[in-house]
């Protein structure tokens, strides 16, 4: 397999920690994994089967592979999620439009998190990075830098199947808010876990 840069790592393991929030349609990006997930639900009937993630699964590889070529590489992965950045940024920018249309007080944005603390900034860079390499080589079967749509398919679904609590194929709307509010747990405790040990 090709050594993977920092670069690039840290682009996959951004873009691969949504693998089921880039799908066609509204959402609210990241951590808007419910309403995205329900956006596979093909027939309408409030289910989401295997059958409907592999196929939105495949769109989303579709949607990077550039070339069309049946492989995404590195290269696509970066691109791809350049473009999803731009248009969060967008869509973020056009909220605020409304909003100061509207009198709305803006938002405060707050301090950059590179500004807060460079060293604790520059380590999770680093372990990021890390993980990320580390990912990509488990996904990339054949060591061959680039990832088929088996390939990519394998490593995606595996997000359904957690959420498929008794694995039967399909994700019901209480194993959706199940899974939200596990989720929603996790994330308090990584930011608490971000906020580290008060400085003596």
């Amino acid at each position: 397999m090709k050594r993977s840069t920092i670069a690039f790592a840290s682009v996959a393991v951004i873009a691969l920690a949504m693998p089921l929030a880039a799908q066609a349609g509204p959402g609210k990006g990241p951590r808007g994994h419910g309403p995205h997930i329900m956006q596979m639900d093909a027939n309408g009937d409030g289910d989401v089967t295997r059958a409907e993630a592999q196929a939105s699964i495949a769109t989303r590889f579709a949607s990077i592979d550039g070339n069309s070529d049946g492989f995404v590489t590195q290269d696509e992965m970066k691109a791809h999620h350049e473009a999803m950045r731009a248009e969060m940024k967008a869509k973020r920018e056009e909220r605020r439009a409304e909003a100061e249309a509207a009198g709305k007080p803006p938002r405060p944005e707050g301090k950059p998190k590179r500004e807060m603390d460079p060293a604790k900034a520059e380590e999770w860079k680093a372990k990021k990075a890390e993980k990320a390499a580390e990912h990509w080589a488990n996904m990339d079967a054949d060591s061959d830098g680039q990832l088929s749509l088996a390939e990519f398919t394998a490593e995606h679904i595996k997000f359904f199947d957690k959420m498929d609590a008794d694995g039967n194929g399909t994700i019901t709307a209480a194993e959706l808010e199940a899974a939200k509010a596990k989720m929603k747990e996790r994330r308090g405790e990584w930011r608490d876990k971000m906020k580290g040990e008060p400085a003596e």
